[in-house]
């Protein structure tokens, strides 16, 4: 839709340049014409509206993703666990980290609504938003508590996993396999690359 309305609008731009501003000279500018099209062309790639906020019930399937109705939407800004990620506590011993991080959001969202503004996508093709319960940012409380950590590309939650790391809270308790780089050597498995 967005692209049908950016041609419509570079030909009407391109229209009201050429009716607005005649070339009777051959001194006289035609750089209001060159506006007008360059106005109109950032209009054609530019998309007809935001992203709208996914509002609703959620699934959590691991710590740093949930389902939203249909959507699949990745936690802005954090990496979490895998579902099947085993770390090891202060006496290292192995426990379900992944499973933990999941149960401990579950737990947390419980039967309230979420609200995700939508702020890129994700190579698996989810919807990478920042997700609230209330006023409280779920990808901040994860990574307070130390159950995630924040993705290196996005410095909004850095203070937050210090004070987790320096409390010894949740995966900074004992041994972890960093969820950033394991996100990475997924993506690198399957052909993609991940910035950061």
């Amino acid at each position: 839709m967005s692209l049908i309305l950016g041609a419509l609008l570079t030909c009407a731009a391109g229209l009201a340049g050429t009716l607005l501003c005649p070339d009777d000279s051959a001194r006289r500018s035609r750089l209001p014409l060159l506006a007008v099209f360059l106005a109109g062309g950032l209009a054609w790639h530019a998309p007809a509206r935001a992203a709208e906020p996914l509002h609703g019930p959620a699934r959590v399937l691991d710590g740093g993703t949930v389902m939203v109705g249909p959507h699949r939407v990745s936690l802005y800004g954090i990496a979490a666990p895998d579902a099947d990620q085993t770390c090891s506590d202060a006496q290292d011993r192995p426990y379900p980290c992944g499973r933990d991080a999941a149960r401990a959001l579950a737990d947390h969202i419980g039967t309230e609504a979420i609200t995700c503004e939508p702020r890129g996508t994700e190579s698996e093709g989810s919807v990478a938003a920042l997700c609230r319960v209330g006023d409280e940012d779920l990808g901040a409380w994860m990574v307070a508590r130390g159950l995630a950590v924040p993705d290196r590309a996005v410095a909004t939650y850095a203070a937050a996993s210090d004070r987790a790391w320096g409390r010894r809270l949740g995966l900074w308790s004992g041994v972890f396999q960093d969820p950033t780089e394991r996100r990475g050597r997924r993506a690198d498995a399957a052909g993609l690359r991940i910035a950061g």
